[in-house]
C-alpha cells in the first residue's frame, strides 16, 4: 500500500462509550482484493445507483437515476432487472421528497438518502407504505463540501456494512479529511463518529466492510481505480497485513460503490454501466 495508507484509529466524538464500540467486533473479514468485475446492465445515464436491500432476503432491485431525482424503479429480481423484457415490469416509486447525490441504501426496507435542497438532512424513507418514517441532521457541519473530488455531486454518502448504517462525508475544521459516522438507524441519530485521515482529495467513492472504510482514490478521476486509505476504528488491522487493492481499470471515476454484506459484493455505477464486483477476504487476527 502506499504511504498515505491509514489503519491507526482517529479522533472520536459524539456518544462513543466502551459498549458502543465493542458493538462494532465479532465481524473478522478483511478486503484482500477485488476479483473480478461483472456489467449487470448497461444505461445512457454517467450518474446513479443501484442496490439490494442489505437484510433480508428479498430479490428485489432498486434503481436510481440520476444524481437529483424523486423517482425509484422496483425490479422484481436480478433478471428483471438484466433484461428489459422479463415480467413482471418494473414498479414506479414517486418519493414525497428527492435525494441528493448517489449515496443512497436500502437497508430493513427502507430507502436512506440525503434530502436534496438541504446541507445535512438524511431521511428515512418506508418504500412500503411510501412515506417518510424519520429524519435526522448530521452534525459537524456534514455536508458543506463533496466528500470526494471525483464525484462532486455526493455530499454525504451512505453506507451499510455487517454492523449497520454509516456516512461518510467532511466539513470544516476536517483539513479536507473524510468523516466517518455511525447512526443508529432505529430512532435515527449519531451513535459516534471519528475524523480520519483519508482525503478527499483525488476520491472518488468509498465503503464499509466489516467496520472497516476504505477509501477509492483514481487522480485526475481517471483509471486506475485503488483503495489507498483503509481506515480501521479499532485498529485492528496492521499495515502489513494490508495489499495492494485495485479495481478492474474503468475509464472514468465511479458514481457509486456499496459493499452489500448479504451477498459479499460490491455494487457500483460507472459510466452508466451498473457492475458487480466479486470480492477476496480473509479473516483478521481477533482484537486483544
Amino acid at each position: 500500500m502506499s504511504a498515505s495508507t491509514a489503519v491507526r484509529p482517529g479522533p472520536c466524538h459524539g456518544a462513543l462509550h466502551l459498549p458502543a464500540l465493542s458493538s462494532l467486533r465479532g465481524c473478522n473479514n478483511m478486503l484482500m482484493g477485488i476479483k473480478s468485475l461483472k456489467i449487470v446492465k448497461k444505461t445512457v445515464n454517467a450518474e446513479g445507483a443501484w442496490m439490494k436491500d442489505t437484510v433480508g432476503d428479498s430479490a428485489k432491485i432498486y434503481f436510481l437515476i440520476g444524481s437529483r431525482n424523486s423517482t425509484v424503479w422496483e425490479f422484481a429480481n436480478m433478471r428483471a432487472f438484466m433484461e428489459d423484457s422479463i415480467k413482471p415490469a418494473p414498479r414506479k416509486l414517486i418519493l414525497t421528497l428527492a435525494w441528493q447525490g448517489s449515496g443512497q441504501v436500502v437497508y430493513k426496507g427502507f430507502l436512506f438518502f440525503h434530502n436534496s435542497g438541504t446541507t445535512n438532512e438524511i431521511v428515512k424513507y418506508n418504500l412500503q407504505k411510501r412515506t417518510v418514517e424519520d429524519r435526522m441532521l448530521l452534525p459537524g457541519g456534514a455536508g458543506r463540501a463533496p466528500a470526494y473530488q471525483h464525484n462532486p455531486s455526493v455530499y454525504i454518502d451512505l453506507a451499510v456494512d455487517e454492523h449497520g448504517l454509516w456516512a461518510i462525508h467532511t466539513g470544516p475544521g476536517t483539513q479536507g479529511h473524510l468523516v466517518l459516522t455511525k447512526i443508529d438507524s432505529g430512532p435515527m441519530g449519531v451513535e459516534y463518529s471519528w475524523d480520519t485521515p483519508c482525503k478527499s482529495q483525488d476520491a472518488e467513492a468509498s465503503f464499509l466492510l466489516c467496520g472497516v472504510l476504505y477509501v477509492v482514490y483514481s487522480p485526475g478521476g481517471q483509471g486506475p481505480h485503488r483503495i489507498t486509505c483503509v481506515y480501521d476504528p479499532l485498529g485492528t488491522i496492521s499495515e502489513e497485513d494490508l495489499p495492494n487493492l485495485f479495481f478492474p481499470r474503468r475509464p472514468r471515476s465511479h458514481s457509486m460503490i456499496h459493499y452489500n454484506p448479504r451477498d459479499k459484493q460490491l455494487y457500483a455505477w460507472n459510466e452508466g454501466n451498473q457492475i458487480i464486483y466479486k470480492l477476496q477476504t480473509k479473516r483478521k487476527l481477533p482484537l486483544e
